[in-house]
């Protein structure tokens, strides 16, 4: 990275793309979709050393099944409340690496039914290879959206 690029880095990066997570200010998620949410994420990791392997949907193929394949890349990026919430979480990768969930965690509003259900669906998917990178950018991307 030149000197040049460091006047577009985002506040709290640092020129050797050292990220300060606590001086970060959060990016801006009203009214947009989870497309733009991605891209916004993607261009600010973009030179940083949390930059992960990979950073995508979780519908990959923007597939209109949201049920069974996550949110499509249109669809307006979910506003907590009460009874949703937006989480972020780290799992160990089927062959190698570590993966970062984002998914939006909903529940029907309570009633006189003793039903406790939850319904999970995937947002975003990012790779990198080891623990320490997964819990740090895990830490970053929750603080950036403002998540659980």
């Amino acid at each position: 990275m030149s000197l040049a690029d460091t006047d577009v880095l985002p506040a709290g990066v640092a020129a050797d793309g050292a990220v300060n997570i606590k001086s970060l200010a959060r990016l801006d998620t009203d009214g947009k979709t989870v497309d733009q949410v991605l891209q916004d994420l993607c261009r600010f990791l973009r030179g940083t050393e949390l930059e992960p392997e990979w950073l995508c949907h979780a519908n990959l193929q923007d597939d209109a099944n949201e049920a069974m394949y996550g949110a499509g890349h249109s669809r307006p990026w979910p506003e907590p409340s009460s009874y949703e919430r937006i989480s972020v979480s780290v799992c160990i990768g089927n062959s190698e690496g570590w993966l970062i969930h984002v998914d939006f965690i909903s529940r029907p509003q309570l009633s006189d039914s003793l039903d406790r259900t939850y319904a999970i669906m995937p947002l975003l998917r990012a790779k990198v290879f080891s623990t320490d990178h997964a819990w740090s950018l895990a830490r970053l991307i929750a603080r950036l959206i403002d998540a659980a």
